[in-house]
């Protein structure tokens, strides 16, 4: 069969510092040089992290992928968070429902489309976002301190009444003579 592409990858090279590669081995015996045009290259990629909602039981986490230059939608690849993974749709947004609510963070991580499955080349991508905290509302404050006051306000007259009633010994707030 003849292949139509050939993927090179390098850590140590740009792609701009050479042409053409010679590939040795596909077909025993056999080697063929090959010209690099500038389209293979990997583009860097945002994910973004949002909590959308989070109780004891679990959280809803919206993830959105997009190209780091032109902030562009990626469509292709996955999102996981956590120990659930799901494809990016055609908006570049992926929601995931975590069945178990981790504490404080969520990490989640972009997984690109395989190499040799993609048009166009894209870059992993992390993120982490933390869960925001779930304080009582004002009119539960209001009502705490509603209900600690008329617990304590009827302690608090039985002893200053029988400081009273002592002539103030109980407490020690008047000078003994």
């Amino acid at each position: 069969m003849n292949a139509t592409s050939v993927a090179v990858q390098s850590e140590t090279l740009p792609a701009a510092t050479f042409d053409e590669v010679t590939v040795h081995g596909i077909v025993r015996g056999q080697s063929q040089t090959i010209s690099i045009d500038g389209d293979g290259s990997v583009r860097e990629t945002n994910l973004e992290l949002t909590v959308l909602e989070a109780n004891s039981s679990g959280a809803r986490v919206q993830a959105t992928v997009t190209e780091k230059a032109t902030g562009d939608p990626i469509t292709t690849g996955r999102v996981e968070v956590g120990n659930q993974s799901t494809t990016v749709n055609a908006s570049g947004m992926a929601v995931l429902e975590l069945e178990n609510r981790p504490s404080v963070v969520v990490d989640g991580q972009y997984i690109p489309t395989e190499w040799w499955r993609a048009n166009q080349l894209y870059s992993a991508a992390e993120d982490r976002a933390k869960i925001p905290p779930k304080y009582p509302g004002f009119q539960k404050i209001v009502q705490l301190i509603l209900v600690t006051l008329l617990w304590f306000l009827p302690v608090a007259l039985a002893v200053y009444g029988f400081d009273y009633l002592s002539g103030g010994t109980f407490l020690g707030l008047t000078d003994q003579q």
